[in-house]
């Protein structure tokens, strides 16, 4: 037999049949997109999820924190538990009972995050910036106007911040000698114009932190302030503490718990310190989080009333007074070389008896996640081309019983057994190919609608702005779903062409 013959011959067995052809076609054009469009979907979420964690360097940062520890405890001696219990739950009463023994009279200490520390975190391998984390309170003066404030640190690649931004500009450096304030500030202090707004820039604004004392175990403060307090108070408090321990005689307390207050507040090293100020000129002013950016943004969470150093700047003010540098900061931020050494960089952290936490676990998981609900719809998708296959194999089977004249016809005209096989594993393929083609183009024309929806969802539930789509189709999808599905197809019509090739030429001829 000619090859054009062999091509043609499937072509025309498959419209004898139409109806039965195309509600087996419809099967595959299914499977092919489920298959198709699970893929698609998949590697946009990954996308998705790769973009929107490198947004500001999400995934290379470690967040490191003070650890606290528990030193000095005491041994005691083994426990006695009573009762009748299983041994198992008796080991694990004494074992508590132990521990809350031993660590009664056990000392908690605190490693600091001071600027030695820091500095040795800088040096730590793949670490390419230290960014410390600020929060405290101060005073700042315009002329001769003082107002309470909370002091935060910034960071010039903050864009979620600098869209907040109604006057002047953003900082240009991490250790510019600049501040930014918050329009409640600049109200506060008597900016209500917005023409004075734009004047307010370049003046220079007086920032004052008070000085702490560093005395262990026992602190007063005054709660109805949101931040800061001026020095009167400041020196009230001080005097209350220092009187406090000869007071306590007073109080209606029992001599155990006077003797416990005399222990947690028992003078120790105190730190000279003072008030540490320095003027900055105002570079610019800042409008509040609108809801939007309250509950879709990961940026930085500014008070209303507060100013905002560059984050070098703010350390550097940070540590000059001696009762902060003695106590460190509370939080900072490891900016990694690459993706792949963040887990290392949290290991060593870990080392130095710090706490650390990377971002890149949370995305990991997520991505663990995605791949299990995307990998079971491609299991789905698998499933649905197999009873697509049955069908298959099932009309080939119809097809060759009644065909059986036919096959003898071209057996007896010189038609092999390997022609035979060959007409109907082209037909099979042909199915396949036109299955996939079909149910490809389906789901490229579903993805648009779909991801208009997936994009107006996210945005109403989390208020977030997606930047790409959530289904792309590179290459390999398109040939992957070609080669699985024409495969498929191919192999259901194996059986079918095997039992025409075994058909008997005589007896063929005489079927009816």
């Amino acid at each position: 037999m000619r090859l054009t013959d062999l091509l043609v011959m499937p072509v025309a067995s498959l419209g004898q049949q139409k109806l039965r052809t195309m509600l087996t076609t419809l099967g595959v054009i299914f499977g092919a997109f489920v298959l198709a469009a699970s893929l698609s979907i998949k590697e946009g979420v990954q996308e998705t999820i790769d973009r929107e964690s490198r947004k500001n360097d999400y995934s290379r940062k470690v967040t490191v924190f003070p650890k606290w520890d528990v030193v000095g405890s005491k041994p005691v001696s083994e426990v006695i538990v009573d009762g009748t219990m299983s041994p198992g739950r008796r080991e694990r009463i004494r074992k508590a009972l132990e521990e809350q023994e031993r660590s009664k009279d056990a000392k908690r200490t605190r490693l600091d995050l001071s600027k030695e520390r820091l500095e040795k975190l800088a040096g730590l391998p793949h670490v390419q910036q230290v960014i410390p984390i600020i929060h405290d309170g101060g005073l700042v003066l315009l002329g001769t106007r003082p107002e309470g404030v909370s002091l935060d640190s910034g960071s010039p690649e903050d864009d979620a911040f600098l869209k907040r931004i109604i006057a002047g500009r953003g900082f240009l450096a991490p250790d510019e000698r600049g501040v930014l304030v918050s329009e409640l500030l600049a109200y506060r202090l008597g900016i209500v114009n917005d023409f004075d707004l734009q004047q307010l820039i370049g003046r220079p604004l007086r920032l004052e932190l008070q000085g702490r004392s560093s005395s262990p175990g026992f602190s007063v403060s005054i709660s109805r302030r949101a931040s800061g307090g001026d020095r009167e108070e400041h020196i009230a408090l001080e005097q209350v503490a220092a009187q406090l321990p000869a007071a306590l005689d007073r109080f209606d307390l029992t001599e155990e718990e006077v003797e416990a207050l005399r222990k947690a507040i028992r003078p120790g090293p105190v730190v000279e310190s003072g008030v540490i100020s320095e003027d900055f000129p105002v570079v610019g002013v800042y409008r509040r989080k609108n809801e939007e950016e309250f509950k879709g943004n990961r940026g930085s969470s500014q008070a209303d009333i507060s100013v905002v150093l560059p984050y070098l700047t703010a350390a550097d003010l940070y540590f000059r007074e001696p009762g902060r540098r003695e106590q460190g900061i509370d939080q900072a931020v490891l900016l990694v070389d690459e993706e792949l050494n963040v887990k290392d960089v949290a290991r060593q952290v870990e080392g130095l008896g710090l706490d650390a936490r990377a971002a890149i676990e949370f995305i990991e998981r997520e991505r663990l996640i995605y791949d299990l609900i995307f990998g079971g719809m491609t299991c789905v998708a698998g499933v649905a081309l197999l009873v697509s296959a049955l069908g298959i194999a099932n009309t080939m089977l119809m097809s060759v019983l009644e065909r059986q004249r036919e096959i003898g016809i071209m057996k007896a005209v010189g038609a092999d057994n390997r022609h035979l096989q060959f007409i109907f594993i082209i037909e099979g393929g042909l199915i396949g190919l036109v299955g996939a083609a079909v149910g490809l183009l389906l789901a490229y024309c579903a993805s648009f609608p779909a991801d208009t929806w997936v994009r107006s969802m996210i945005m109403r539930d989390i208020k977030m702005e997606l930047k790409g789509s959530i289904f792309v189709f590179p290459p390999w999808i398109g040939a992957t779903v070609f080669a699985f599905t024409v495969l498929v197809t191919t192999l259901a019509a194996y059986y079918p062409s095997r039992h025409a090739a075994r058909v008997d030429p005589v007896t063929a001829l005489r079927h009816e």
